[in-house]
């Protein structure tokens, strides 16, 4: 699964990357993050049919709810997609259809088991690229308002398995445009994007209070000392 992700690069500094036309405000002003927590607000990218096609970064809620939720509290449960009934479960496959986006990362954090202790680790793109997560959103009627909820397609590890036996599903750049197409609504083809192999991955062992939300500063992805490392 995906559970904790750092995203501290602003997305108007990767201007050769993701290509925005467009950053909301909520977007440009929300601070460098090294320990993003389910159901908070986490930068997204979509792409929309307007006058033309826009390309737009927008904040969304980290935890998908579908129109027929009955409360908030169900995104919890939501913040992951298996890439292996995404197209099937009622919650998902819609979104597959027809709202699928990239959740921008810097790097993500995943925990070992060591016996009964886990040791964390911070994974990132082997070339300091950042990350592109395969992600789903959808709108959820919050009041008087509609809210913006997103989730992460996970799939079975391809490497680093012997630190956990799931991966978020990462996109590379020349798959963005099909990825996003607003105008595509095959399932079959936003599942053979997601079949791709994810590009390499380094992980490295950090210190084990990230699993704490409170604990967020850049000390979270500085490697601890070989002797610290449960394991």
């Amino acid at each position: 699964m995906c559970g904790r992700y750092a995203t501290f690069t602003r997305l108007d500094e990767q201007p050769g990357l993701f290509d925005l036309d467009v950053i909301t405000e909520n977007v440009a002003a929300r601070p460098q993050n090294w320990n993003v927590a389910p159901t908070t607000g986490v930068p997204i990218i979509v792409e929309r049919y307007d006058d033309g096609l826009s390309r737009e970064a927008h904040l969304a809620h980290w935890g998908l709810l579908p129109p027929w939720a009955k409360d908030k509290s169900f995104s919890a449960k939501m913040i992951n997609a298996r890439s292996e009934t995404v197209a099937e479960k009622k919650s998902f496959a819609p979104s597959l259809k027809k709202r699928r986006c990239i959740v921008p990362a810097d790097g993500y954090y995943e925990w070992k088991k060591v016996g009964s202790a886990k040791q964390p680790y911070y994974i990132s793109r082997t070339d300091g690229q950042p990350l592109a997560f395969a992600g789903l959103y959808s709108w959820w009627k919050d009041g008087d308002a509609w809210l913006l909820s997103t989730t992460i397609i996970t799939k079975a590890a391809e490497q680093l398995a012997d630190i956990h036996e799931r991966v978020p599903v990462i996109l590379d750049q020349e798959d963005f445009s099909d990825w996003l197409d607003p105008q595509e609504d095959n399932p079959d083809a936003a599942l053979e994007i997601i079949s791709h192999p994810n590009p390499d991955l380094n992980a490295i062992p950090v210190r084990k209070d990230v699993g704490k939300v409170g604990v967020n500063s850049p000390e979270n992805i500085v490697e601890i000392p070989a002797e610290d490392v449960i394991g």
